[in-house]
């Protein structure tokens, strides 16, 4: 592994625009998005929902997405109340909440994201060559593995 001290000043700034571009990729992504009445906060729980197989508990809901149990639990009232999701006792244990994804819920943000997708396919078709798609596809596959970066303890 390469100590982050031994990356040259110009590998630094490179990295600090790379940043600014992927940062600037996915403001355009949230524009695209458009979710009509549902804002970004609730699309993105709703996600976090479908991906987990459409039902979890608030808790894991909050891990998932970085988010405290109260803004959850605000979150959750609106998309209840709305209809995007429902709550259901756990069956072994009464006392604990399992948080589902309703069929408006699912279309919401299956909805979303083929309109993400839509956009995204045209802007790569109108704008780069076919090597370059190559090269951007490959590069998903490394975006992936920063996500799931963890430093060693």
């Amino acid at each position: 592994m390469i100590d982050p001290d031994q990356i040259s000043p110009t590998e630094r700034q490179q990295l600090g625009d790379f940043r600014l571009q992927l940062m600037a990729l996915l403001r355009r992504l949230r524009r695209e998005s458009d979710g009509g009445d549902i804002p970004l906060s609730k699309l993105m729980l709703l996600a976090a929902l479908l991906r987990l197989g459409g039902t979890a508990s608030p808790t894991e809901l909050g891990t998932v997405e970085g988010l405290r149990s109260s803004n959850v639990a605000a979150l959750l009232g609106g998309l209840e109340k709305d209809g995007l999701v429902r709550r259901e006792a756990d069956a072994g244990d009464r006392r604990r909440l399992h948080v589902v994804l309703t069929d408006a819920g699912t279309q919401a943000v299956l909805a979303n994201r083929s309109r993400r997708e839509a956009w995204l396919a045209e802007a790569v078709a109108g704008c780069l060559s076919a090597a370059e798609r190559a090269q951007l596809i490959a590069a998903g596959a490394l975006l992936q593995r920063l996500a799931e970066y963890q430093p060693e303890a």
